[in-house]
């Protein structure tokens, strides 16, 4: 679900009766994971719309297929408005915290997403977050994450707490080169690699 195929048959797959219904779940979703309303950035969204050709493509593929449960056009325009809402650093960084508190939103208390399934979206992230540099992600800095094009970046350390680092510049995976340095940095510096020993 973290690449495009995934996340707009994930987009799909909502419960609902049409696309208004459909957008307003995710919305409120990540509102509820941000611990505040998030708004739709309209000008990203008609922009982002206008040259969304090879979803459309991947959506009448899936479609095709028997992978997409939802009207293709609907699911993409639903996707379309997902990757358009607007999110500070600040509201990554609560979105983070939540999961790393195991689903409970630290801010409201309010459970968010059920305890069983967040070390599954944790593993997910870990092994497909960071497009192409996934493996070189899990070495350097240990942590589950999730990268964006607009040069967002968050990193989940269990239990304890969320990093984010935005930074427009992308390199050729689509990551930011400030962000990964700084959370590579602060992993290194507090030894919260998943993959290394606390004892030093």
């Amino acid at each position: 679900p973290l690449v495009n195929a995934g996340a707009i048959a994930a987009v799909s797959m909502i419960d609902a009766k049409n696309a208004d219904q459909r957008w307003q779940t995710i919305v409120d979703g990540y509102s509820d994971f941000a611990g505040e309303k998030l708004e739709l950035l309209d000008d990203v969204y008609v922009s982002e719309a206008e040259t969304n050709f090879r979803n459309r493509a991947i959506a009448h593929l899936l479609y095709n297929y028997g992978r997409l449960y939802s009207e293709p056009l609907e699911a993409t325009d639903v996707y379309t408005k997902q990757c358009s809402l607007g999110v500070s650093a600040k509201q990554l960084a609560m979105m983070g915290a939540t999961l790393a508190n195991w689903g409970t939103n630290p801010k409201t208390g309010k459970q968010v997403m059920r305890k069983e399934y967040v070390d599954e979206l944790l593993a997910i992230m870990m092994m497909a977050g960071f497009y192409d540099e996934v493996g070189i992600w899990a070495y350097d800095a240990g942590l589950p994450a999730k990268t964006g094009v607009g040069g967002g970046i968050v990193a989940v350390v269990p239990g304890q707490m969320a990093i984010v680092g935005f930074s427009p510049r992308v390199n050729e995976a689509g990551n930011s080169i400030r962000s990964m340095q700084a959370i590579q940095y602060i992993s290194e510096k507090l030894n919260l690699s998943l993959f290394k020993s606390n004892k030093h």
